[in-house]
């Protein structure tokens, strides 16, 4: 084997061995570890919080994260950053996930820039310096657009499991719970996004901050606008000493009239979907299948 291949192929295999921890180390904790992370403290907490080999491998490869990091950081224009930062808030990547997408995006560049000349070398083909430079910058720009797919995905789930948390909600506070205590209750019971976010308002309220204060800081984490309005109605209820309970009933059934108009627009916007594909695809195909034979025929008699 050349030195070249052999060079790119254990490039190619450190980069991976890379992102997939850099992937795994992103993401919403529910843990000892929380509160330290809503800071991105979380380096003190590694070998507590994993198994001795994650914890050794996170030691390892800390060092290499950061340099990546400082690589990204420098090759992305600065415009982009903000951009980026509220993407990795809306995805629900963490403290650290802004620093892992930037070692991220390095190390994409690394292997883009690197695994297209090693797959069109050994194709036989020579062209593969030349794909080099559009090889990395396609691997420095893909994860933006799994960070930002994965952040319109996890914006969908909290729209969905919105209602039914309200309801328990509104169960919880009727059954004589406050509305810290509801909320610790919907942190434990509803899995997924919306239970993150429900478990992170509470470690901002142990921290110290104002139920008002925590209930701004979940609007702004997310882009869901249902759940603006009812953290906007729950800061807007305690204001003014209207009783929580109400509250969260009309919310809750507001919330199921919203999802049911969603769906019948969702509904009404099909047949225009449909529009092109069968005009396009269907109907050349059921002309074929229907008046061909009849054509095929009236040439043969004509032509006779």
């Amino acid at each position: 084997m050349d030195p070249l291949q052999l060079i790119s192929i254990l490039t190619v295999t450190g980069g991976l061995l890379l992102l997939v921890v850099g992937v795994n180390q992103t993401g919403t904790r529910r843990g000892p570890g929380a509160l330290a992370e809503l800071y991105g403290e979380t380096d003190d907490l590694e070998e507590e919080d994993s198994l001795p080999m994650e914890a050794l491998a996170a030691r390892l490869l800390s060092p290499a994260k950061r340099n990546f990091g400082s690589i990204g950081r420098r090759f992305t224009p600065k415009g982009q950053l903000e951009k980026m930062r509220r993407n990795v808030t809306l995805s629900g990547m963490g403290a650290g996930g802004f620093e892992a997408l930037l070692a991220i995006k390095a190390i994409g560049a690394t292997l883009g820039a690197t695994l297209v000349p090693l797959i069109l070398t050994l194709a036989g083909l020579n062209l593969g310096l030349l794909l080099a430079i559009p090889g990395g910058i396609l691997g420095f720009l893909a994860p933006d657009v799994w960070v930002a797919r994965k952040g319109r995905q996890r914006q969908e789930e909290i729209r969905k499991a919105l209602p039914e948390t309200i309801d328990l909600l509104a169960i919880a506070v009727q059954a004589g719970m406050g509305l810290e205590a509801a909320f610790e209750l919907v942190s434990q019971s509803v899995p997924g996004a919306l239970g993150d976010e429900c478990y992170r308002l509470l470690q901002e309220i142990q921290l110290g901050s104002g139920r008002k204060q925590a209930l701004q800081q979940l609007r702004d984490r997310t882009e869901v606008s249902e759940l603006s309005s009812f953290a906007l109605a729950l800061i807007q209820a305690d204001a003014v000493g209207s009783p929580i309970a109400d509250v969260l009933h009309s919310n809750a059934a507001r919330m199921r009239l919203l999802r049911r108009q969603a769906a019948r627009e969702t509904a009404a916007k099909l047949p225009v979907k449909l529009l092109f594909p069968m005009l396009f695809l269907i109907f050349p195909a059921l002309m074929m299948v229907v008046i061909g034979p009849a054509a095929l025929s009236i040439i043969e008699k004509f032509s006779g």
